[in-house]
């Protein structure tokens, strides 16, 4: 009795996560701009949709400043598949002098995910940080 059930289970999860992938993949970008200074970001809380595919823009208004999303919500338990799939992953936290970062994902779990400046910018690094809360659909 359980193995049917478990096959249930494993059919719902796996088209599920097939449909916000392709949704995804169907929908403009979710442009965000974001302004960076010491040591703060503009804004520093941001919301999205879950299965929203999200084109989030830096621009540094100072020194060079990047962001550094994680790709698991706070409190996950299992570091199985990301919570946010990029399509670039080489370019989370990466920083280039004079240009704005571009980081294009999409949310695929709900939660809250840190993020935080990618380049040391003086004294109040540390503090240079920021939400990004995806939403249940």
């Amino acid at each position: 009795m359980q193995k049917p059930v478990l096959a249930i289970a494993a059919i719902v999860v796996l088209s599920t996560a097939s449909y916000w992938t392709t949704l995804a993949q169907t929908q403009p970008p979710h442009t965000i701009d974001v302004s960076a200074k010491k040591y703060e970001f503009t804004p520093n809380e941001i919301h999205v949709k879950q299965g929203e595919r999200v084109e989030l823009r830096v621009h540094s208004l100072d020194v060079t400043h990047g962001i550094k999303l994680d790709l698991y919500p706070e409190g996950a338990k299992s570091k199985g598949a990301p919570g946010l799939v990029f399509d670039r992953p080489d370019e989370n936290g990466k920083v280039e002098k004079g240009v704005d970062q571009v980081l294009d994902f999409t949310a695929q779990e709900p939660g809250t995910y840190d993020f935080k400046c990618a380049r040391i910018c003086g004294m109040g690094h540390e503090r240079m940080k920021g939400e990004l809360v995806v939403d249940a659909s």
